[in-house]
């Protein structure tokens, strides 16, 4: 029976990323990134601590924008064809102390990556794109790991290379960080595409019966 119910908890865990609604957002999510660190990379001054204060504002409206677009989607594409799946919501203790864990992760490495930038004033590679590239490609392989989808450890990889890449590309940390965030969009966006149109193929429309009065 546990491992009945394992397969059940995997199977709905998958159908969350079976049509490519997750590839979008979080690609629609780095495209903003990216026009955020385009425009913080081209203003100066009292504009330039505007726009450095605005990120949380940037991260926070654009991450609900983007998840009810997703849902207004799957309400329309997914639901209609192959159901709706209800995801039950851990409170308390244990998805406080998740959330605690993955905090204390992210946020000692970025202030190691912060203290080797303030000791190492002349470091000739640009950090942080190598930081986001590899902060991104271990999200996608916890991922895949959970849900058992290949496509994610691809993904892990291809965000690690390119992070690699723009470090030693010779760019200053803004340009280059812009230049990640625009080329994991663009990434994202076509998985997206690609698992969106073998999910169509698969689950075409339901056919509507027509009205006999």
């Amino acid at each position: 029976m546990p491992d009945e119910l394992k397969k059940s908890q995997l199977r709905a865990l998958q159908y969350f990323f079976v049509d490519g609604t997750f590839e979008f957002g979080f690609g629609l999510l780095c495209l903003l990134l990216a026009a955020y660190f385009y425009v913080e990379a081209h203003v100066q001054g009292w504009l330039s601590a505007f726009v450095d204060v605005s990120l949380i504002l940037v991260m926070i409206g654009g991450g609900y924008l983007i998840n009810a677009l997703i849902r207004r989607v799957k309400e329309r594409v997914t639901y209609p064809r192959t159901g709706y799946v209800s995801y039950q919501r851990e409170h308390g203790i244990k998805r406080g102390g998740r959330v605690v864990a993955l905090g204390l992760v992210v946020g000692g490495v970025v202030g190691a990556a912060t203290t080797v930038l303030v000791m190492n004033k002349n470091i000739q590679i640009a950090v942080m794109p190598l930081l986001s590239g590899l902060l991104f490609g271990l999200v996608m392989v916890i991922l895949g790991w959970r849900a058992s989808i290949q496509r994610f450890y691809l993904l892990a990889l291809l965000s690690a290379a390119l992070g690699v890449v723009l470090a030693f590309s010779g760019l200053e940390n803004t340009i280059s960080l812009t230049a990640y965030y625009a080329a994991i969009a663009v990434i994202l966006l076509f998985t997206g595409t690609c698992v969106l149109r073998t999910y169509l193929r698969k689950n075409p429309a339901p056919q509507v019966a027509p009205d006999e009065h």
